[in-house]
């Protein structure tokens, strides 16, 4: 008399990676070349499929992704070569992410709950140039550098909490993205903006992709894009108040965002590696990263295909715009006077809004660099005229006599 079969093992439960998170920064974006478009789909996901029809799902957990130490813990930004340095992407690892998708949708959604940071960077400089017997020598002089934070006004009212604005999307078929490919492409059967085939896939289908595809070496990027900002009319009206202060050097506005991409690592040695700090600088120094490298970059598939849309204005279909706080003209009205006293200050740091309301408070602005203010209008007047001689002297000893008929501050010599 035969004996029953003993009865299957349960599965075993999924359990979080006990590695927190890791961040660093990495390239704004995957910048590779196109390869020919591959067709077919991954297997489907039917344990997930197959749970999601069952049972009601709980509600998402609230996950939040700790900032990396750096700038905003210190009152100003990390330097790098003797040039800002932004955390642009954050990273993480979760053994649950590779294989729930599920799981993995409730992440994003709640990754794309927090904005990210839009930062006004304002710098000025000039050059010196250096006789050193036969030989010139030029170097550069920050004259200022200023950083603002524009995050708060992503908010409706200002409510860090308020995010109804925000808008997560996912990649239309005739985009060329990283479509858990090595290289950016469109889906197959669109070329350009001839769109043939099926709708574009929504958040849920390309989490299920993921999770089924066999790689050991895959990422899934979650971009937080910032929208609607007049960075062209900010950086007009920033450059026009920094020369009404006489200042004749190079100007440089730009806009960075920081914390603008999450990359999802899957869950292996392989890409704990990757991301070590003093394991990057072992494979640099020994010069390993040249056969590393090839294996990373062909082997990892990537996945750009969802990003949440963070508006600082809205267009409508007539052009007209609707703010989530207040324009670009308001907040120009609202700081200029602050940033104009910092330029005159030459200040180096991150100024917040406590700080600019501060010195816009002050009761008048600074004297223009290159001037002293005693307070007596004779003294005054007889050190400017010093000053103005000195500048003469040195304009005519470098050869810039057109300079010693000009005022202002900041110039190259």
């Amino acid at each position: 008399m035969g004996r029953s079969a003993p009865a299957p093992a349960p599965a075993p439960e999924y359990r979080d990676d006990p590695d927190a998170h890791s961040l660093h920064t990495t390239p704004d974006d995957y910048t590779y070349d196109d390869a020919p478009e591959i067709t077919g789909l991954p297997p489907s996901y039917t344990d997930s499929q197959g749970e999601s029809a069952g049972a009601a799902v709980p509600a998402a957990p609230i996950r939040h992704l700790p900032p990396p130490p750096g700038r905003r813990n210190h009152g100003s930004w990390t330097r790098k070569l003797g040039k800002p340095e932004y955390c642009e992407t954050q990273t993480l690892m979760d053994a649950r992410y590779d294989t729930d998708a599920v799981y993995l949708e409730e992440g994003i959604r709640s990754f794309a709950e927090e904005a990210p940071y839009p930062l006004v960077n304002i710098e000025g400089s000039h050059t010196e140039t250096i006789r050193r017997g036969d030989k010139k020598e030029t170097k550069t002089i920050t004259d200022f550098r200023i950083l603002m934070d524009l995050q708060n006004y992503l908010r409706r009212n200002f409510d860090p909490h308020d995010s109804s604005h925000m808008k997560l999307v996912t990649v239309e078929n005739g985009e060329k993205t990283h479509r858990g490919t090595i290289w950016k492409q469109r889906a197959p059967g669109f070329k350009q903006d001839i769109e043939v085939g099926t709708s574009s896939p929504e958040l849920n289908e390309w989490c299920h992709r993921y999770c089924a595809s066999p790689r050991m070496l895959r990422i899934f990027r979650l971009r937080r894009v910032v929208t609607g900002l007049d960075e062209e009319f900010l950086k007009n009206r920033i450059e026009g108040l920094i020369r009404s202060t006489n200042y004749r050097g190079h100007i440089k506005i730009t806009f960075p965002v920081e914390y603008k991409d999450v990359d999802i690592y899957t869950t292996n040695f392989v890409n704990k590696w990757r991301l070590k700090t003093w394991v990057r600088w072992i494979f640099y120094l020994t010069f390993l990263w040249i056969f590393t490298w090839p294996y990373l970059y062909f082997a990892t598939k990537r996945y750009a295909v969802v990003k949440a849309e963070w508006p600082f204005s809205i267009s409508d279909a007539y052009g007209n715009k609707r703010y989530t706080t207040v324009s670009e003209e308001q907040w120009f009205e609202r700081w200029h006077v602050g940033i104009r006293r910092l330029v005159l200050d030459r200040f180096d740091g991150e100024a917040g809004e406590e700080l600019l309301s501060s010195i816009i408070e002050r009761p008048e602005d600074p004297p223009m660099p290159g001037t002293i203010r005693t307070g007596h209008e004779g003294v005054d007047n007889a050190v400017g005229l010093l000053t103005q001689g000195f500048q003469v002297a040195r304009a005519i000893s470098s050869g810039n006599i057109a300079r010693s008929t000009q005022s202002g501050w900041g110039y190259d010599s």
